[in-house]
Formats: structure tokens, sequence, C-alpha cells
């Protein structure tokens, strides 16, 4: 299923499927209008149906199948055309995480510096804990970055001068637990939605001098969407294409085999990412996982301004960053302009 958090008009954002091709979906289902034993809302959902099993998700599926037939026999009361709904995140995250799970991100990142991929990387698959209270959907706009330094004693606004986007695959969990191991792992996943990790560069950069991780020029804005696509039909992460448009104009384009695995800055025998498996075997050793969290892969290979080093184009006010992933779609959202 390709699951969504959607409204229409000024009804109250609820639980739907998507009925059509990944990229042009025709129509929305509202399953809690098919059937109110589906809870509206999709952090509930997936609390009693992250497994992918039990009595919520079979409720599920038969509501998304009684809707798709209705359509095809002319029409279901249930199912929405999806050019008259508005798109919110798809969830709410419990908890917001983002790795740094490419090697190849980490490897063009560190050069564009001047350094290499540090020895620390191949021993933990490192993350830090995101802003979950700021989180946008597709075609929300995301406000353009002011931020405050402090010179000479006065405080002194600024503007971001270097608002990068960062295309990210979003692992949503949906069964919580401890002490997992990664043959186990792939049955605490949800799905996957697209994650844009909006960053900016200059008081990211100012402030991770510090020595306190890489807020606040991560934790103002977070994009998620457009939907949730169940693992049962994802399926394995391999040969889908990523693309980048900013302003329309194509910044990124390969297949996801090509920008992870076949890298130029992967050398052989080097590793070339941390899995999801590896990720919650690692952070369930420690801790316990909770469904309903959200766990961002780290930048795509080549999906972010700041591996172009000094070519770098980073967003300006007005500006429109789309970020699609074949099988998922397109999560778009535009800056906002300066106040």
């Amino acid at each position: 299923m390709r699951l969504v958090t959607f409204s229409r008009g000024y009804s109250s954002p609820r639980l739907g499927a998507a009925i059509g091709p990944w990229d042009r979906w025709e129509w929305i289902a509202d399953l809690h209008a098919a059937d109110p034993q589906i809870p509206a809302d999709m952090q509930t959902f997936v609390d009693l149906a992250g497994g992918l099993a039990g009595e919520t998700w079979e409720r599920a599926r038969r509501a998304l199948a009684g809707a798709e037939k209705e359509i095809h026999r002319g029409g279901s009361p249930v199912a929405i055309p999806s050019s008259e709904v508005r798109l919110h995140p798809p969830i709410l995250p419990r908890l917001l995480r983002d790795f740094l799970a490419f090697r190849g991100h980490v490897a063009r990142t560190r050069a564009a510096m001047g350094s290499a991929v540090p020895a620390e990387w191949d021993m933990v698959p490192a993350y830090y804990n995101g802003n979950h209270l700021n989180v946008v959907g597709s075609g929300d706009a995301v406000p353009a970055m002011r931020y405050e330094v402090f010179e000479g004693g006065r405080p002194r606004g600024v503007a971001s001068e270097k608002l990068d986007y960062e295309a990210e695959v979003g692992f949503v969990l949906g069964l919580g637990g401890a002490e997992i191991a990664a043959k186990d792992a792939t049955a605490h996943l949800f799905g996957v939605t697209i994650f844009n990790d909006f960053s900016a560069r200059d008081i990211q950069m100012t402030a991770g001098r510090i020595g306190m991780g890489p807020a606040p020029g991560k934790d103002w804005a977070n994009a998620l969407g457009p939907c949730i696509v169940t693992r049962d039909e994802i399926g394995e992460l391999k040969d889908q294409g990523i693309a980048v448009r900013v302003n329309g104009e194509e910044r990124l384009r390969g297949r996801y085999r090509e920008l992870v695995y076949e890298n130029p800055f992967v050398k052989k025998g080097d590793r070339a990412l941390w899995s999801f498996p590896e990720m919650v075997e690692c952070l369930s050793r420690f801790q316990t996982i909770h469904a309903g969290e959200v766990w961002g892969s780290g930048t795509i290979p080549g999906g972010c301004e700041f591996e172009k080093g000094e070519k770098a184009r980073y967003l300006r006010p007005g500006d429109r960053v789309e970020i699609e992933i074949e099988g998922i779609g397109v999560l778009a959202n535009s800056i906002a302009p300066a106040t």
C-alpha cells in the first residue's frame, strides 16, 4: 500500500491510500470512511498494523481493494480525486533520527573540505536526533532560514546563504523492541518514504565547531512524503531511479545501486553503506526503539549541493526542490520568501 495523510477542504488530516501509478495517483481512498474500525490517523494505524498483519491491517487491505473495485465499476463513495486533496506529512514521527549511512556521500563531502572519511565511520552507524516537531509534507513551503549570532556581545540576525536540500530515504518503524538481531530487523520496518533533511550549511559549520552536533543548521525544517510505501510493496532498495530537480533543472539522476554501490568514491572492499538491519541491531542493543519512529538514511550520494564544494548552487527563497524516488513518488517543497 501507498499510505498518505490527507485533507480535503477544511477537513482534519486523515489516513488514506493512493490508487494509481506511483508517479501519478488518480484517487485517494479514505480508509476510515470505508471502515470506521480503521484509525483515522497514521500513527495509530502504525501502532495497530505496524507488522503488516492483524485485524487492522486486513481491514485496510479489504477497504482498499473494495474502493478499487468500485472505481472500476464507475465510482466509489470513499475515493477522492487526487487533485482535490492536500497532502500532509504522511506521519508525524515519535522520534526522528538521521543517519550518515552512505560512504559515497561522506567521502565526497570530506573531499570537498580537504579531508577523508574518518575511520570511526566504519565502527558505528552514526546518527543524530532531529526535530520531529518541525516536519512538513509535500507541497508545503519551508521557511527561509534565519539565525542569530552574537558579535561584540550584541545579537545580529543573519539569513542563511547556504541553504541545502538532502535527498534521503526515510525508514518508518512499524514494530519496536530491544536486542533485535539484524536477521530479524526487516520485520520491524513498516515502510519507506522520502526525507528531505533541509540544511543551512553556514550555521551548521559554525555551530559544529562547538562539538555539539549539527543543530541548529538542521532542525528548523524536515520534509517527509509524499506517502509511505509499505515494505511488502517497495521491496529491496536496489534499482529504483532517483532524481533531484531544482526549479525544474535536474541536479541528480541515477539508480540507487549505481549511486550507492558503484560510486567512484567507494573503493573495492570498502563498506558502501550501513543497512537498515544493521542500524536496528546496533541501536536496539543499547536502547529500546519504538513504532512510529522515522530514521533518515543520510544523504544518497550526489543528493545535496554540499558535496560539490565551491561549485555548490545553494537554494534561494522562492526556489522549488523536488526529490523523486521510483516507486514512492515526488517530495516537492518550495523555499518561502525571506521576511
